[in-house]
């Protein structure tokens, strides 16, 4: 850098020193005249005009200015030329105010004429101000995020007290999925409000409001529910009520309602009921079980019109109708890990045997003694069944109870009581859990059982048959006191 642009760095730092100084003292700046200041020394108070009157001197800021001399010798400086000659008698002559001294009088102050004070303690001022603005804001900020997070602990403590009041006073939804099918007709004319009170007094929802807000949340794309009879489920969620009302039009489809244990003749009647379709077109169809894709041994569709619920077109045809039911079975087997059918279809004969004669807890271990009494070198039945469901299912009958000479009659080809092996066909729609006993069945050294209280399901097995004569007389005194039950 060029000792020109050095210098001139120097003296406009000078001159902002000189600034700053002149504001704190309240008057304006004295710039230096001469072009040869290389530094400053001590600020000191130089005595001014005395006061007339007697008063304290009155001094002003007046800096002391070295010269530097062409020889590189720094010269003495005015103000310390004139404190010199003050200081010895020999030199009496008193300097007189210069134009400088007269012309800011507001930059004088009363202050010890030995004070001194150095250009740092201006700029360190001025930063020391600069800091403590600094501060002064973090401050703030601080106190400010401080009312905020304040402010936000108290709303957000406010919603959660306030939903959970409004959690812990809300009425509980039912979880689902439902119990019992039930039909729930809406008449023409009645609005959500309406259809809500309904559904509660039938306890369908558990509450009415729930439904509202369930109709009003949906995003069916139609939230208008048409008259007409709908299948629903008692105690189901409001939300599933509501789907089902607004997304099923009734004049749209027909239901199929199946129960377990169902057998073939009432199954078709239900289905005709439901659908409109022919009973005698429905017959001629369960007739021909090849149309379905089932085996030469089927001898028709007896235990493949699968149990449960369905939904059909209103122009869906018979043949649809059977063929969805026994794709249903043909799933719940493959489900219970059988996919031969023709092995199928032995499963579907022992589950139907159970679905009749045994409770769910007790279908693994029914299963177990069927396949016991099927083993033909058996010391106990010789191969013979010998359940009372078949026979009543061959003598078209719902009666549990049958003659001594039914017993005995090979006319009956369901009598297991003189045919070994199983019926000609299931005996009814068995149930995924029977299926999937029946083709899983559990070991056990059983070859008798009795259902000895047919309101509970109570069964008791045994190993002989002297066990199972015991057993019997058991249900036999039963069904004495419950004479209504055992007709």
């Amino acid at each position: 850098m060029r000792d020109e642009d050095r210098a001139d760095k120097q003296r406009a730092r000078r001159q902002a020193l000189y600034e700053r100084f002149a504001a704190r003292q309240g008057g304006p700046a004295v710039e230096p005249s001469s072009p040869e200041i290389s530094g400053l020394g001590y600020y000191q108070l130089q005595p001014q005009d005395a006061d007339p009157a007697g008063g304290d001197a009155h001094t002003q800021f007046l800096p002391q200015i070295q010269h530097e001399q062409p020889g590189g010798q720094a010269s003495v400086p005015a103000a310390t030329a004139q404190a010199a000659d003050a200081a010895h008698p020999a030199a009496p002559e008193q300097e007189q105010p210069g134009e400088d001294a007269a012309a800011f009088p507001s930059a004088t102050a009363a202050v010890d004429s030995a004070a001194l004070f150095e250009p740092e303690d201006l700029a360190d001022d001025v930063v020391n101000k600069k800091q403590r603005r600094k501060r002064s804001k973090r401050r703030r900020n601080w106190v400010m995020l401080a009312v905020v997070l304040v402010f936000a602990l108290v709303v957000g403590g406010s919603v959660l007290t306030v939903q959970s009041l409004l959690k812990q006073f809300s009425p509980d939804d039912y979880p689902g999925p439902g119990g019992a099918t039930v039909e729930f007709t809406v008449e023409d004319g009645w609005g959500v409000k309406v259809i809500s009170r309904k559904l509660e007094e039938a306890d369908i929802v558990s509450d009415d409001k729930l439904f509202s807000k369930a109709v009003e949340d949906s995003t069916s794309a139609s939230k208008v529910i048409h008259p007409g009879t709908y299948l629903l489920r008692q105690q189901m969620p409001a939300a599933d009520a509501a789907d089902e009302l607004m997304n099923n039009r009734p004049d749209k489809v027909f239901y199929v309602a199946l129960k377990a244990n169902l057998r073939i003749d009432a199954a078709l009647k239900e289905i005709s009921n439901g659908s409109g379709l022919k009973l005698e077109e429905l017959t001629k169809l369960a007739n021909d079980p090849k149309k379905f894709g089932l085996p030469s041994e089927v001898k028709n569709l007896e235990g493949w019109l699968h149990p449960g619920e369905y939904r059909f077109a209103l122009n869906t045809s018979a043949q649809e109708v059977l063929k969805t039911l026994v794709d249903a079975t043909k799933k719940s087997l493959k489900d219970a890990g059988q996919s031969d059918l023709k092995q199928g279809y032995r499963a579907l004969k022992i589950a139907s045997i159970m679905q009749a004669e045994a409770t769910p807890n007790d279908y693994a271990t029914v299963a177990g003694a069927i396949e016991n009494r099927l083993h033909p070198s058996n010391k106990e039945t010789g191969g013979r069944l010998e359940v009372d469901s078949s026979v009543i299912y061959g003598l078209e009958r719902y009666t549990l109870q049958f003659s001594s000479a039914e017993r005995k009659d090979k006319s009956n080809a369901y009598n297991t009581y003189v045919h070994a092996g199983l019926p000609p066909t299931p005996i009814g729609s068995p149930s995924d859990d029977a299926v999937k006993a029946a083709v899983n069945p559990e070991s056990n050294n059983y070859y008798y059982w009795v259902t000895v209280n047919t309101q509970t399901g109570e069964t008791k097995f045994a190993s002989t048959y002297a066990e199972h004569q015991k057993n019997q007389a058991q249900f036999r005194s039963w069904c004495e006191q419950n004479a209504d039950v055992c007709k």
